[in-house]
C-alpha cells in the first residue's frame, strides 16, 4: 500500500488562501500527527498506579467487597482509557502547513488560514529538542516559529517531515533576506557612486569616503596606499603600506560596516588599476 499523499487530504481553505495571496504552486505539505505513545504512556502511569493502590488495600487485608469494588474500578478504567485514548489522539484538531513557491500557509483545526509572502515574515526561528531518558536520546523535536502581519504560528513534531517542512521555510525566508539585501546594497552602491563621482564625502562613523581617499582622524590615506580593509572579529581594520600598526575601529562605531567595507574594497582596487 502507498503513501498517501498530504495534497490529497489537506483542506481546500490552505491552497485557495494560497491563490488568493498568489504564493505560486505547492511545494511540500505537513500535517501534525498526536503522537499515540505519549497517549498511551500516560494513561497506562494511570494504570500502574491504580493498580499498586489496589493492591495496596489487599495486601492490608481489607475485606473482599472492597478489593471486588476496586477491581471493578480498574477494569472500567482501563475499558473506558482504551476507547478514551485513540478517539482523543483521533478527534484532535490538525493542524497543516504548507510551503509554496512565493510563501506560506498555516491553519489550525477549522480556524481560518494563515498566509504570508516570504517577504512579509518578520522573524523565523528553527530548534530542535532531544527527548533523553537515561543518557539515551528517545527523539528529537524539530519546531519552526514563524512571525508575520497576518499571525504568528508554530510547526512542531517528531518525524523527518517536521524536520523537512521546518528546513524549507527558514531557507526559503533566509533566501529572500539576501536577495532583499543584496538588491538594496545594490541601489545604494549606485547612489554613493553617483555621489561621489560627483565629488562628494560620505560618513561612515570615524571613516569618511571620498575618491581622493579614506580619511580617519584629520588624515586622508590615498586609496592606492591601502592593501586591505576587512573585519577582522569585532574591528573594522585598514592596512596602510608602509605603516607599521593599522587603522582600528570597532565595528560598532561605523554605521552600516558592510557597506563601508564594499564601496572602500571597490574603491581600493578601483586605484589598483590606475597605476
Amino acid at each position: 500500500m502507498g503513501a498517501r499523499n498530504p495534497w490529497d487530504e489537506i483542506p481546500e481553505t490552505v491552497p485557495g488562501a494560497a491563490v488568493a495571496r498568489q504564493l505560486g504552486a505547492g511545494r511540500y505539505a505537513f500535517r501534525t500527527r498526536t503522537s499515540a505513545v505519549s497517549w498511551w504512556g500516560s494513561f497506562m502511569l494511570l494504570l500502574v498506579t491504580a493498580f499498586c493502590v489496589m493492591m495496596f488495600f489487599v495486601i492490608s487485608g481489607e475485606s473482599e467487597w472492597t478489593n471486588a469494588i476496586l477491581f471493578i474500578i480498574l477494569g472500567a478504567c482501563t475499558f473506558l482509557g482504551a476507547i478514551a485514548v485513540p478517539l482523543v489522539a483521533r478527534f484532535r484538531p490538525v493542524a497543516w502547513c504548507a510551503v509554496f513557491e512565493d510563501g506560506v500557509v498555516y491553519q489550525y483545526g477549522s480556524q481560518p488560514p494563515i498566509a504570508g509572502a516570504w517577504d512579509e515574515i518578520t522573524g523565523c526561528r528553527r530548534q530542535a529538542t532531544d527527548l533523553v531518558r537515561n543518557g539515551v536520546t528517545m527523539s528529537t523535536t524539530h519546531s519552526v516559529y514563524v512571525q508575520m502581519p497576518a499571525g504568528n504560528f508554530m510547526v512542531s513534531g517528531d518525524t523527518p517531515d517536521a524536520q523537512e517542512i521546518g528546513a524549507l521555510i527558514a531557507n526559503s525566508w533566509v533566501a529572500i533576506q539576501n536577495r532583499i539585501a543584496e538588491e538594496d546594497a545594490t541601489v545604494r552602491m549606485a547612489e554613493l557612486g553617483a555621489l561621489l563621482e560627483a565629488g562628494g564625502r560620505v560618513e561612515f562613523g570615524p571613516f569618511t569616503v571620498s575618491l581622493a581617499g579614506l580619511e580617519h582622524g584629520g588624515t586622508v590615506m590615498d586609496w592606492k596606499k591601502i592593501s586591505e580593509v576587512e573585519l577582522m572579529g569585532s574591528t573594522v581594520c585598514v592596512v596602510v603600506t608602509g605603516e607599521r600598526k593599522p587603522v582600528r575601529e570597532p565595528v560598532a562605531a561605523v554605521p552600516d560596516a558592510v557597506l563601508f567595507l564594499t564601496v572602500s574594497d571597490a574603491l581600493r582596487l578601483a586605484a589598483r588599476q590606475t597605476r
